[in-house]
């Protein structure tokens, strides 16, 4: 599959989007199987993949348990963070 180029602030934007609510299923399912050039950026895609594994929904047609969602916004934070050269 190919792999798409994606920048810090995308990933953090999609992620931040998808926990606010205003992320479509669409969106949401492309970003999670389209690998992304950046090793470290398609480490956090592929650990949002598997979110409901590590934190299963306690809620039907929810995602992933409240600490999932917490961990993704943790990912965002970390994302908007300035990159040491």
């Amino acid at each position: 599959m190919r792999k798409i180029g994606r920048s810090r602030a995308d990933v953090a934007d999609t992620i931040e989007r998808f926990v606010d609510g205003i992320c479509s299923q669409y969106e949401w399912d492309d970003f999670c199987s389209v690998p992304i050039i950046d090793f470290h950026l398609d480490a956090i895609r592929m650990r949002c993949a598997n979110l409901p594994k590590e934190f299963p929904p306690i809620e039907r047609r929810h995602y992933c348990s409240p600490a999932g969602i917490e961990m993704l916004r943790q990912i965002v934070r970390q994302l908007r963070q300035p990159v040491a050269s």
